[in-house]
């Protein structure tokens, strides 16, 4: 017969389980199977591009647009649309971590290679637009976090946009906007 310190002993390695999965950092690392469908789409409108350029046959007729205007548009589809398939196929071949949220604070890897403290960050929310949320930073001095990449171009655009100095997104990611953000609850209260 076993005896009450016996019975509850894998009640408290359970809670020990459970408290030590809620100390762990989240990560966020990419997916590839998204970025794959992110990599597939950019390539529909590259080719969607070439079809518009006359690459592939007559350019297309249109009664609002001309044919060099259609021309034009196609070039920067295919540009854009080249541009973001050669990003989708370059985080699918690395297959980094993406986001990090943990007691120290939040590490970005599109923003800077540097974890911001969670003192460093005045304020935290989020943005949407046609159904993607984006967790919005504010820092107390975003020069103290230098940009690097293409976050280091939009900079200010996404200061405008967004109202805040860095956004974080988790298309392409193996996680979720919700968890990321019960990350940032739990890690900013310090628990």
């Amino acid at each position: 017969m076993k005896t009450d310190l016996e019975i509850r002993q894998p009640c408290t390695h359970s809670l020990q389980l459970t408290m030590q999965s809620l100390m762990q950092d989240f990560i966020a690392r990419t997916s590839r199977w998204r970025t794959a469908l992110l990599f597939a789409g950019s390539l529909v409108f590259v080719a969607i591009g070439v079809w518009m350029t006359g690459l592939a046959g007559p350019v297309p007729v249109s009664r609002r647009a001309g044919p060099l205007v259609t021309e034009f548009w196609g070039w920067v589809i295919i540009a854009f649309s080249g541009f973001c398939a050669f990003g989708c196929g370059k985080l699918w071949w690395l297959n980094n971590e993406r986001l990090r949220i943990g007691p120290s604070g939040i590490r970005w890897a599109g923003w800077c290679d540097q974890t911001i403290p969670w003192d460093e960050i005045s304020d935290i929310s989020e943005w949407s637009y046609k159904g993607t949320k984006s967790i919005i930073l504010q820092l107390r001095d975003p020069s103290r976090f230098p940009r690097r990449g293409l976050s280091a171009i939009s900079g200010r655009a996404n200061r405008t946009l967004t109202g805040g100095d860095i956004g974080i997104t988790l298309s392409g990611t193996d996680r979720t906007f919700d968890e990321a953000m019960l990350a940032i609850r739990r890690f900013r209260q310090g628990l």
